[in-house]
């Protein structure tokens, strides 16, 4: 166990998973709340919910930074205020407001809301890691 967390040794093999999977479910026995997961390199690690992050479990792109959330947020932003202009727009001519692009303006304001709420789990993850000293997450889904 480097740094007292379960998991944070340079290894790989089967003796070395092994041992991760005993260190990680000795860590569930005293009450940590851990996942096991892969990380970049390849090899087991028993992350800390709070060290995890954004997990993407699909092999399509997925969005798991703070700068990727964040422009998230700017591209729904976007949204709402295209959709503002759309409600608006016919009354400039006269006509009844668009009222049914409103539902525009809820969807971009709660996704710029989500995006930044992620972009602050994302980041602060990132934080705790850089740290404790614990490697990244894989994004890849293996079969162990």
């Amino acid at each position: 166990m480097k740094n007292g967390n379960p998991g944070s040794n340079a290894g790989s093999g089967p003796d070395f998973d092994d041992q991760i999977r005993a260190d990680h479910e000795y860590a569930l026995s005293r009450g940590e709340k851990r996942v096991l997961f892969r990380t970049v390199h390849g090899s087991l690690h028993s992350y800390a919910k709070d060290e995890l992050g954004v997990v993407t479990a699909s092999s399509q792109p997925q969005v798991r930074s703070a700068v990727g959330f964040l422009l998230m947020a700017v591209v729904f932003a976007a949204l709402g205020v295209f959709s503002i202009l759309l409600v608006a727009g016919p009354t400039s001519r006269g006509q009844a407001p668009m009222w049914s692009a409103l539902f525009l303006t809820a969807a971009g304001l709660g996704g710029a809301l989500y995006a930044i709420r992620m972009a602050h789990v994302a980041s602060r993850a990132k934080r705790l890691r850089a740290v404790r000293g614990v490697p990244e997450p894989t994004a890849r889904q293996f079969d162990w």
